[in-house]
Protein backbone atom coordinates (compact mmCIF):
# COMPACT_ATOMS: atom_id res chain seq x y z
CA UNK A 1 0.00 0.00 0.00
CA UNK A 2 1.19 3.49 -1.06
CA UNK A 3 1.94 6.18 1.46
CA UNK A 4 -1.03 8.29 -0.35
CA UNK A 5 -3.81 5.34 0.09
CA UNK A 6 -2.34 4.55 3.65
CA UNK A 7 -2.94 8.32 4.65
CA UNK A 8 -6.75 8.42 2.47
CA UNK A 9 -7.90 5.45 4.86
CA UNK A 10 -6.78 6.90 8.15
CA UNK A 11 -8.92 10.00 7.04
CA UNK A 12 -12.18 7.96 6.71
CA UNK A 13 -11.45 6.57 9.66
CA UNK A 14 -12.77 10.18 12.03
CA UNK A 15 -11.91 11.10 14.97
CA UNK A 16 -14.19 11.91 17.85
CA UNK A 17 -14.39 15.93 17.15
CA UNK A 18 -14.51 15.56 13.16
CA UNK A 19 -17.96 13.50 13.79
CA UNK A 20 -19.97 15.50 11.56
CA UNK A 21 -17.32 15.01 8.46
CA UNK A 22 -17.93 11.27 9.74
CA UNK A 23 -21.32 11.39 9.21
CA UNK A 24 -21.34 13.48 5.95
CA UNK A 25 -18.90 10.40 4.63
CA UNK A 26 -21.25 7.75 5.58
CA UNK A 27 -24.52 9.65 4.34
CA UNK A 28 -22.50 10.54 0.56
CA UNK A 29 -21.62 6.12 0.79
CA UNK A 30 -25.52 5.25 1.12
CA UNK A 31 -26.88 7.65 -0.81
CA UNK A 32 -24.75 6.06 -3.30
CA UNK A 33 -25.68 2.92 -2.08
CA UNK A 34 -29.28 3.67 -2.70
CA UNK A 35 -28.95 4.84 -6.02
CA UNK A 36 -27.31 1.86 -7.35
CA UNK A 37 -29.85 -0.42 -5.48
CA UNK A 38 -33.01 1.60 -7.23
CA UNK A 39 -30.82 1.54 -10.84
CA UNK A 40 -30.12 -2.12 -10.52
CA UNK A 41 -33.67 -2.70 -9.20
CA UNK A 42 -35.50 -0.74 -11.88
CA UNK A 43 -33.30 -1.84 -14.75
CA UNK A 44 -34.37 -5.96 -13.10
CA UNK A 45 -37.92 -4.82 -14.17
CA UNK A 46 -38.40 -3.03 -17.46
CA UNK A 47 -36.24 -5.73 -18.41
CA UNK A 48 -38.54 -8.66 -17.21
CA UNK A 49 -41.59 -6.75 -18.45
CA UNK A 50 -39.62 -6.20 -21.49
CA UNK A 51 -39.20 -10.13 -21.67
CA UNK A 52 -42.56 -11.38 -20.43
CA UNK A 53 -43.96 -8.34 -23.20
CA UNK A 54 -41.83 -10.26 -26.42
CA UNK A 55 -42.52 -14.10 -24.95
CA UNK A 56 -46.05 -13.37 -25.05
CA UNK A 57 -46.50 -12.04 -28.46
CA UNK A 58 -43.87 -14.62 -29.88
CA UNK A 59 -46.17 -17.15 -28.25
CA UNK A 60 -48.97 -16.67 -30.80
CA UNK A 61 -47.80 -14.61 -33.17
CA UNK A 62 -45.25 -15.75 -36.12
CA UNK A 63 -41.38 -15.00 -35.47
CA UNK A 64 -41.50 -14.41 -39.42
CA UNK A 65 -44.38 -13.87 -41.54
CA UNK A 66 -44.48 -14.73 -45.70
CA UNK A 67 -46.83 -13.59 -47.85
CA UNK A 68 -47.19 -13.27 -51.95
CA UNK A 69 -47.55 -9.92 -53.01
CA UNK A 70 -50.79 -10.98 -55.16
CA UNK A 71 -52.43 -11.66 -51.82
CA UNK A 72 -52.74 -15.61 -51.65
CA UNK A 73 -50.12 -17.72 -52.35
CA UNK A 74 -51.51 -20.43 -54.58
CA UNK A 75 -48.61 -23.01 -54.17
CA UNK A 76 -48.73 -23.39 -50.56
CA UNK A 77 -47.18 -26.90 -50.49
CA UNK A 78 -44.18 -25.89 -52.43
CA UNK A 79 -43.38 -22.72 -50.49
CA UNK A 80 -43.59 -24.40 -47.09
CA UNK A 81 -41.11 -27.01 -48.25
CA UNK A 82 -38.91 -24.54 -49.63
CA UNK A 83 -39.15 -22.76 -46.04
CA UNK A 84 -38.38 -25.46 -43.96
CA UNK A 85 -35.28 -26.50 -46.22
CA UNK A 86 -33.95 -22.90 -44.66
CA UNK A 87 -31.17 -23.63 -41.95
CA UNK A 88 -32.41 -21.59 -39.03
CA UNK A 89 -36.30 -22.48 -39.37
CA UNK A 90 -37.93 -24.76 -36.68
CA UNK A 91 -41.22 -24.61 -38.52
CA UNK A 92 -43.59 -23.31 -41.08
CA UNK A 93 -47.04 -24.10 -41.89
CA UNK A 94 -49.76 -21.92 -43.94
CA UNK A 95 -52.70 -20.24 -42.63
CA UNK A 96 -55.80 -18.28 -43.54
CA UNK A 97 -57.18 -15.24 -42.05
CA UNK A 98 -60.43 -13.06 -42.17
CA UNK A 99 -62.39 -10.58 -40.59
CA UNK A 100 -66.24 -11.18 -38.94
CA UNK A 101 -68.70 -10.19 -36.52
CA UNK A 102 -69.68 -12.75 -33.50
CA UNK A 103 -72.86 -13.07 -31.89
CA UNK A 104 -74.12 -15.13 -28.82
CA UNK A 105 -77.63 -14.26 -28.02
CA UNK A 106 -77.81 -10.27 -27.64
CA UNK A 107 -73.75 -10.28 -27.79
CA UNK A 108 -72.06 -9.11 -30.68
CA UNK A 109 -68.20 -8.42 -31.11
CA UNK A 110 -65.95 -7.89 -34.50
CA UNK A 111 -63.46 -10.86 -34.07
CA UNK A 112 -60.91 -12.27 -36.18
CA UNK A 113 -60.64 -15.64 -37.11
CA UNK A 114 -57.54 -17.84 -38.16
CA UNK A 115 -57.47 -21.19 -40.23
CA UNK A 116 -54.66 -23.24 -38.86
CA UNK A 117 -54.08 -26.97 -39.47
CA UNK A 118 -54.34 -28.84 -35.79
CA UNK A 119 -51.28 -30.55 -36.21
CA UNK A 120 -49.18 -27.16 -36.75
CA UNK A 121 -51.24 -25.46 -33.59
CA UNK A 122 -48.30 -27.23 -30.92
CA UNK A 123 -46.98 -23.77 -29.93
CA UNK A 124 -50.58 -22.94 -28.72
CA UNK A 125 -51.27 -25.42 -26.14
CA UNK A 126 -49.46 -24.15 -23.32
CA UNK A 127 -51.71 -21.09 -23.64
CA UNK A 128 -55.09 -22.97 -24.00
CA UNK A 129 -56.84 -22.56 -20.38
CA UNK A 130 -59.83 -24.63 -20.97
CA UNK A 131 -60.35 -27.26 -23.31
CA UNK A 132 -57.90 -28.35 -25.56
CA UNK A 133 -56.08 -28.21 -29.37
CA UNK A 134 -56.96 -31.75 -30.10
CA UNK A 135 -60.74 -30.17 -30.19
CA UNK A 136 -60.33 -28.31 -33.36
CA UNK A 137 -60.47 -31.76 -34.86
CA UNK A 138 -64.03 -32.19 -34.57
CA UNK A 139 -65.80 -30.37 -37.86
CA UNK A 140 -67.05 -26.93 -36.70
CA UNK A 141 -65.30 -26.50 -33.31
CA UNK A 142 -63.23 -23.18 -33.07
CA UNK A 143 -60.84 -22.15 -30.02
CA UNK A 144 -61.55 -18.59 -28.77
CA UNK A 145 -59.37 -16.28 -26.72
CA UNK A 146 -60.07 -15.36 -22.95
CA UNK A 147 -61.23 -11.73 -23.07
CA UNK A 148 -63.66 -12.72 -26.09
CA UNK A 149 -65.32 -15.37 -24.49
CA UNK A 150 -65.77 -13.32 -21.79
CA UNK A 151 -67.09 -10.49 -23.65
CA UNK A 152 -69.32 -12.73 -25.74
CA UNK A 153 -70.67 -14.87 -22.43
CA UNK A 154 -69.36 -18.54 -24.04
CA UNK A 155 -68.05 -20.79 -22.27
CA UNK A 156 -66.74 -24.81 -23.20
CA UNK A 157 -69.32 -26.38 -25.04
CA UNK A 158 -71.53 -22.95 -26.06
CA UNK A 159 -72.23 -22.53 -29.14
CA UNK A 160 -72.45 -19.23 -31.60
CA UNK A 161 -72.75 -17.76 -34.54
CA UNK A 162 -69.89 -15.90 -36.80
CA UNK A 163 -71.07 -13.65 -39.86
CA UNK A 164 -68.48 -13.71 -42.89
CA UNK A 165 -68.35 -10.88 -44.62
CA UNK A 166 -68.07 -12.38 -47.76
CA UNK A 167 -69.03 -15.80 -47.43
CA UNK A 168 -70.85 -16.46 -50.18
CA UNK A 169 -70.95 -15.58 -53.69
CA UNK A 170 -74.74 -14.47 -55.81
CA UNK A 171 -75.48 -13.43 -58.69
CA UNK A 172 -74.80 -9.76 -57.27
CA UNK A 173 -71.67 -10.75 -56.05
CA UNK A 174 -70.10 -11.79 -52.32
CA UNK A 175 -72.65 -11.58 -50.02
CA UNK A 176 -72.39 -12.33 -46.60
CA UNK A 177 -72.81 -15.59 -44.62
CA UNK A 178 -73.38 -16.76 -41.07
CA UNK A 179 -71.58 -20.23 -40.10
CA UNK A 180 -72.32 -21.43 -36.30
CA UNK A 181 -69.44 -22.79 -33.99
CA UNK A 182 -69.01 -24.34 -30.78
CA UNK A 183 -66.25 -23.60 -28.10
CA UNK A 184 -63.83 -25.99 -28.25
CA UNK A 185 -61.30 -24.83 -25.98
CA UNK A 186 -60.36 -20.91 -24.40
CA UNK A 187 -56.85 -19.44 -24.70
CA UNK A 188 -55.08 -16.01 -23.07
CA UNK A 189 -51.99 -15.03 -24.69
CA UNK A 190 -51.60 -12.03 -21.84
CA UNK A 191 -51.83 -9.30 -25.01
CA UNK A 192 -55.23 -7.38 -24.43
CA UNK A 193 -55.33 -6.59 -28.16
CA UNK A 194 -54.92 -10.27 -29.22
CA UNK A 195 -57.05 -11.66 -26.44
CA UNK A 196 -60.20 -9.20 -27.11
CA UNK A 197 -60.43 -10.24 -30.90
CA UNK A 198 -58.90 -13.68 -31.97
CA UNK A 199 -60.36 -17.45 -32.83
CA UNK A 200 -58.56 -19.90 -34.01
CA UNK A 201 -60.10 -22.25 -36.74
CA UNK A 202 -58.92 -25.76 -38.32
CA UNK A 203 -57.70 -24.34 -41.93
CA UNK A 204 -59.98 -26.61 -43.59
CA UNK A 205 -62.77 -25.30 -42.11
CA UNK A 206 -61.62 -21.94 -43.38
CA UNK A 207 -61.28 -22.94 -46.70
CA UNK A 208 -64.52 -24.90 -46.97
CA UNK A 209 -66.38 -21.58 -46.16
CA UNK A 210 -64.55 -18.90 -48.22
CA UNK A 211 -63.14 -20.92 -50.80
CA UNK A 212 -60.04 -18.90 -50.98
CA UNK A 213 -56.08 -19.44 -50.85
CA UNK A 214 -53.90 -19.75 -48.31
CA UNK A 215 -53.25 -15.94 -46.79
CA UNK A 216 -49.41 -16.38 -45.60
CA UNK A 217 -46.95 -18.85 -43.98
CA UNK A 218 -46.07 -18.58 -40.17
CA UNK A 219 -42.85 -19.12 -39.69
CA UNK A 220 -40.92 -20.30 -36.26
CA UNK A 221 -37.14 -19.62 -36.00
CA UNK A 222 -34.88 -21.82 -34.08
CA UNK A 223 -33.06 -18.42 -32.75
CA UNK A 224 -35.68 -15.49 -32.93
CA UNK A 225 -32.77 -12.48 -32.96
CA UNK A 226 -31.29 -14.35 -36.07
CA UNK A 227 -34.94 -12.95 -37.96
CA UNK A 228 -33.60 -11.09 -40.03
CA UNK A 229 -30.74 -13.22 -41.20
CA UNK A 230 -33.04 -16.01 -41.64
CA UNK A 231 -35.75 -13.65 -43.56
CA UNK A 232 -32.87 -12.58 -46.12
CA UNK A 233 -32.27 -16.32 -46.84
CA UNK A 234 -35.86 -17.16 -47.42
CA UNK A 235 -36.79 -14.26 -49.89
CA UNK A 236 -33.82 -14.94 -51.57
CA UNK A 237 -34.65 -18.63 -52.24
CA UNK A 238 -38.16 -18.19 -52.52
CA UNK A 239 -37.78 -15.17 -55.28
CA UNK A 240 -38.94 -11.14 -55.76
CA UNK A 241 -42.57 -12.20 -55.34
CA UNK A 242 -42.87 -13.17 -51.66
CA UNK A 243 -42.05 -11.19 -49.08
CA UNK A 244 -41.13 -11.82 -45.51
CA UNK A 245 -41.28 -9.76 -42.31
CA UNK A 246 -40.15 -10.48 -39.08
CA UNK A 247 -41.64 -10.07 -35.06
CA UNK A 248 -39.23 -7.11 -34.77
CA UNK A 249 -40.68 -5.34 -37.83
CA UNK A 250 -44.15 -5.81 -36.79
CA UNK A 251 -43.40 -5.05 -33.07
CA UNK A 252 -41.32 -1.93 -33.72
CA UNK A 253 -43.48 0.85 -32.35
CA UNK A 254 -44.04 -1.48 -29.18
CA UNK A 255 -39.98 -2.07 -28.66
CA UNK A 256 -39.12 1.10 -29.58
CA UNK A 257 -41.29 2.32 -26.56
CA UNK A 258 -40.06 -0.24 -24.10
CA UNK A 259 -36.52 0.43 -25.01
CA UNK A 260 -36.68 4.17 -24.94
CA UNK A 261 -38.54 3.97 -21.67
CA UNK A 262 -35.72 1.87 -20.67
CA UNK A 263 -32.97 4.14 -21.66
CA UNK A 264 -35.23 7.54 -19.74
CA UNK A 265 -35.43 5.67 -16.37
CA UNK A 266 -31.57 5.20 -16.87
CA UNK A 267 -30.41 8.66 -17.24
CA UNK A 268 -32.92 9.43 -14.39
CA UNK A 269 -31.48 7.36 -12.28
CA UNK A 270 -27.61 8.12 -13.38
CA UNK A 271 -28.52 11.96 -12.07
CA UNK A 272 -30.00 10.38 -8.95
CA UNK A 273 -26.44 8.67 -8.47
CA UNK A 274 -24.68 11.99 -10.01
CA UNK A 275 -26.32 13.94 -6.95
CA UNK A 276 -25.66 11.59 -4.23
CA UNK A 277 -21.55 12.61 -5.62
CA UNK A 278 -22.19 15.32 -5.17
CA UNK A 279 -21.91 14.34 -1.03
CA UNK A 280 -18.86 12.94 -1.77
CA UNK A 281 -17.70 16.31 -3.17
CA UNK A 282 -18.76 18.68 0.45
CA UNK A 283 -17.22 15.70 2.31
CA UNK A 284 -14.01 16.14 0.62
CA UNK A 285 -13.75 19.64 0.61
CA UNK A 286 -14.38 19.25 4.76
CA UNK A 287 -12.19 17.04 4.97
CA UNK A 288 -9.46 19.47 2.90
CA UNK A 289 -10.26 22.31 5.22
CA UNK A 290 -10.25 20.24 8.71
CA UNK A 291 -6.49 19.00 7.38
CA UNK A 292 -5.16 21.69 5.98
CA UNK A 293 -2.46 21.32 8.25
CA UNK A 294 -1.54 17.80 7.76
CA UNK A 295 -1.41 19.13 3.86
CA UNK A 296 0.92 21.88 4.62
CA UNK A 297 3.05 19.24 6.93
CA UNK A 298 3.24 16.72 3.71
CA UNK A 299 4.19 19.34 1.21
CA UNK A 300 6.52 20.96 3.71
CA UNK A 301 8.31 17.32 3.93
CA UNK A 302 8.39 16.96 -0.18
CA UNK A 303 4.91 15.74 -0.93
CA UNK A 304 4.11 16.47 -4.52
CA UNK A 305 0.91 18.35 -5.60
CA UNK A 306 0.45 14.57 -7.27
CA UNK A 307 0.38 12.88 -4.19
CA UNK A 308 -1.84 15.14 -2.58
CA UNK A 309 -4.14 14.85 -5.20
CA UNK A 310 -4.02 10.92 -4.62
CA UNK A 311 -4.55 11.16 -1.20
CA UNK A 312 -8.34 12.65 -1.35
CA UNK A 313 -9.09 11.26 -4.61
CA UNK A 314 -8.72 7.36 -3.15
CA UNK A 315 -10.27 8.56 -0.11
CA UNK A 316 -13.17 9.88 -2.41
CA UNK A 317 -13.27 6.56 -4.50
CA UNK A 318 -13.44 4.09 -1.65
CA UNK A 319 -16.46 6.24 -0.96
CA UNK A 320 -17.72 5.81 -4.21
CA UNK A 321 -16.37 1.79 -4.08
CA UNK A 322 -18.12 1.28 -0.84
CA UNK A 323 -21.60 2.59 -2.13
CA UNK A 324 -21.54 0.82 -5.50
CA UNK A 325 -20.69 -2.35 -4.05
CA UNK A 326 -23.28 -2.19 -1.17
CA UNK A 327 -25.87 -1.39 -3.78
CA UNK A 328 -24.83 -3.95 -6.60
CA UNK A 329 -24.95 -6.60 -3.51
CA UNK A 330 -28.30 -5.45 -2.04
CA UNK A 331 -29.95 -4.78 -5.51
CA UNK A 332 -28.87 -8.07 -6.96
CA UNK A 333 -29.92 -10.10 -4.04
CA UNK A 334 -33.53 -8.05 -4.61
CA UNK A 335 -34.24 -9.28 -7.58
CA UNK A 336 -32.62 -13.16 -6.87
CA UNK A 337 -35.33 -13.06 -3.54
CA UNK A 338 -38.28 -11.49 -5.70
CA UNK A 339 -37.20 -14.15 -8.69
CA UNK A 340 -37.49 -16.90 -5.96
CA UNK A 341 -40.01 -16.13 -3.03
CA UNK A 342 -42.17 -13.99 -5.09
CA UNK A 343 -42.47 -11.28 -2.39
CA UNK A 344 -44.00 -8.73 -4.64
CA UNK A 345 -47.48 -10.17 -6.04
CA UNK A 346 -49.32 -8.46 -8.86
CA UNK A 347 -53.07 -8.61 -10.05
CA UNK A 348 -53.41 -11.24 -12.65
CA UNK A 349 -56.79 -9.42 -14.14
CA UNK A 350 -54.40 -5.97 -14.62
CA UNK A 351 -51.35 -7.63 -15.74
CA UNK A 352 -52.05 -11.35 -16.69
CA UNK A 353 -49.18 -12.22 -14.52
CA UNK A 354 -48.72 -12.89 -10.95
CA UNK A 355 -45.87 -11.83 -9.99
CA UNK A 356 -43.76 -9.05 -10.59
CA UNK A 357 -40.67 -10.14 -13.10
CA UNK A 358 -37.59 -9.13 -12.50
CA UNK A 359 -34.27 -9.94 -14.35
CA UNK A 360 -31.15 -8.71 -14.09
CA UNK A 361 -27.79 -9.97 -15.38
CA UNK A 362 -24.14 -9.71 -13.77
CA UNK A 363 -22.81 -7.41 -17.03
CA UNK A 364 -25.96 -4.90 -16.21
CA UNK A 365 -25.03 -5.15 -12.55
CA UNK A 366 -20.88 -4.19 -13.66
CA UNK A 367 -21.77 -1.81 -15.66
CA UNK A 368 -23.97 0.23 -13.38
CA UNK A 369 -21.35 -0.11 -10.66
CA UNK A 370 -18.49 0.95 -13.31
CA UNK A 371 -20.73 3.90 -14.28
CA UNK A 372 -21.30 4.74 -10.74
CA UNK A 373 -17.69 4.57 -9.25
CA UNK A 374 -16.32 6.57 -12.07
CA UNK A 375 -18.82 9.31 -11.34
CA UNK A 376 -17.42 9.67 -7.96
CA UNK A 377 -13.81 9.40 -9.01
CA UNK A 378 -15.03 12.69 -11.43
CA UNK A 379 -16.29 14.28 -8.16
CA UNK A 380 -13.17 13.84 -6.52
CA UNK A 381 -11.13 16.41 -8.62
CA UNK A 382 -12.24 19.73 -7.76
CA UNK A 383 -11.16 18.56 -3.30
CA UNK A 384 -8.21 16.99 -4.41
CA UNK A 385 -7.17 19.80 -6.68
CA UNK A 386 -8.14 22.48 -4.04
CA UNK A 387 -5.82 20.54 -1.36
CA UNK A 388 -2.92 21.03 -3.96
CA UNK A 389 -3.22 24.69 -3.61
CA UNK A 390 -2.67 25.15 -0.18
CA UNK A 391 0.52 27.14 0.85
CA UNK A 392 2.47 25.60 3.66
CA UNK A 393 4.42 28.50 4.62
CA UNK A 394 1.02 30.00 5.34
CA UNK A 395 -0.56 27.90 6.86
CA UNK A 396 2.15 27.09 9.48
CA UNK A 397 3.28 30.41 9.82
CA UNK A 398 1.60 30.20 13.85
CA UNK A 399 2.05 26.86 14.34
Amino acid sequence: MTYESSIALRYLRSKRKEKFISFTTWAAAVGIAIGVMALIVVIAVMTGFQDEIRDRILGVNPHMLISDLSGEIVNPDQVVAAVKNTEGVAAAFPFITFQGLAQSGRRVSGVVVKGVDPKDLSFLSHLVKQGSIDALREKGTILVAKELARELGVKIGDAFTILVPFGGISPMGATPETIRVRVGGIFQTGMYDIDSMLMVMPLADVQALLGSGITGIEVKLKDVYAADTVRTAVTQKLGLRYIGRTWIEMNRNLFSALRLEKIAMFIILVLIILVASFNIISSLVMTVMEKKKDIAILKAMGAKNRSIMKIFMAEGLAIGVFGALAGSVIGYLMCVIQNWLHVIKLSEEVYTINVLPMKISVTDVLLIASVTIVICLVSTLYPSYKATKIDPVETLRYE
